[in-house]
């Protein structure tokens, strides 16, 4: 009963089990299990296994709500407290009420694929949630208390824009524009706090929870992150592989030197003006505030990324290099904003080669 680790095709390390449950025909017989992205989760299912086959019961015919809760005990070991707490969040308002008393033998492809195409007429993030309801017909699968995943099927339902994607960043000409204007605040705060989300790409949790302590010698050491949990904001490790040490650009120092000498006793970077914790609603309020009846309209906080990461594919750096600095653990979430930015560029190469060409 040994759990092993493998690694996969992707390179990417997984886990696998063995476990014997006697002879038949004269030979030893045995359940294997692979697949686990975690030890842990290994270790769960085997603990579970060893359970069905000293007690075994139809587990076909249990519901979605008691998969969902076993599935929940693997998956709260592999996530953060901040995503854990979201998930369960949007499973309790927009899963469990429509698929929590349905057993698992009676689910089929095309029912789900209508709850799949109402779920997309309600929110837009159903995409991703309908994405974590086929994890948990997963965990079934995995288990073998259903022989095939009845999510596997269902296709993301095609929806017409009726409107063209409105752009989420800032270019060059426009960040410019907005930086005057929170400069004509006077308020070296904001001025610093939207300096350095445009300046360094970090997320909004890791820039809240900045301590002085962690800028030195021209750096930012980015190694702890603020996240909402059940309880309230906390305290924790930045997402997987996000801890990182970027360099600042000379100006970039001199406002936060400023910003320093201006509240000396601060331990956090960013803080309220009561001390504590810089309240996560005042960046965006912040931000309203400055664009008001003015020509540039506002972006979310988190678009701050997608510009700094405008400018560094402007500035020539590699998609590793992007990668790094905005501290994704996928080279393809990199690639995504890449595309993203890219889509909105002007193609003025056809203008270039017939000005090169001249005639």
């Amino acid at each position: 009963m040994e759990i092993k680790a493998y690694k996969k095709k992707n390179g990417n390390t997984a886990y696998k089990f063995r476990f014997y449950i006697g002879r038949e025909n004269g030979k030893d017989k045995y359940i294997k299990r692979s697949g686990f992205t975690t030890k842990a989760s290994a270790r769960s299912s085997l603990i579970q296994l060893q359970k069905e086959v000293n007690n075994p019961t139809p587990k076909s015919s249990m519901t979605f709500q008691e998969l969902y809760n076993e599935w929940l005990l693997v998956y709260e070991k592999e996530v953060q407290n901040s995503t854990y707490y979201k998930t369960t969040r949007a499973f309790e308002k927009h899963v469990l009420p429509a698929l929590g008393s349905t057993k698992l033998s009676d689910f089929t492809p095309m029912e789900l694929q209508d709850y799949r195409n109402d779920l997309s007429n309600k929110i837009k993030f159903a995409r991703k949630l309908f994405g974590m309801v086929r994890k948990v017909f997963n965990h079934a699968t995995l288990l073998g208390y259903i022989q095939a995943n009845p999510a596997a099927p269902v296709t993301s339902q095609k929806i017409k824009k009726k409107v063209e994607e409105k752009k989420d960043f800032y270019d060059t000409d426009e960040l410019i524009e907005f930086m005057k204007l929170v400069e004509q605040t006077n308020d070296i705060k904001k001025i610093a706090l939207f300096r350095v989300l445009a300046f360094t790409g970090i997320r909004k949790g890791e820039l809240l929870a900045l301590e002085w302590s962690d800028y030195r010698k021209s750096t930012l050491d980015i190694n702890k992150a603020i996240s909402h949990s059940p309880v309230g904001y906390e305290t924790l490790p930045p997402k997987a592989n996000s801890n990182r040490l970027l360099s600042l650009d000379k100006k970039t120092c001199q406002i936060l030197d400023e910003l320093h000498k201006t509240y000396p006793n601060s331990i956090r970077i960013f803080e309220a003006d009561t001390g504590g914790m810089l309240s996560p609603a005042k960046p965006r309020k912040w931000l309203l505030e400055i664009t008001k009846d003015k020509k540039i309209e506002p972006i979310r906080i988190h678009a701050f990324r997608h510009t700094h990461a405008s400018l560094l594919f402007e500035s020539g750096m590699s998609l590793k290099q992007v990668q790094y600095r905005l501290g994704h653990a996928d080279l393809k979430t990199t690639m995504n904003i890449y595309t993203h930015i890219t889509q909105f560029a002007k193609d003025d190469i056809g203008d270039k080669f017939s000005a090169y060409i001249n005639f």
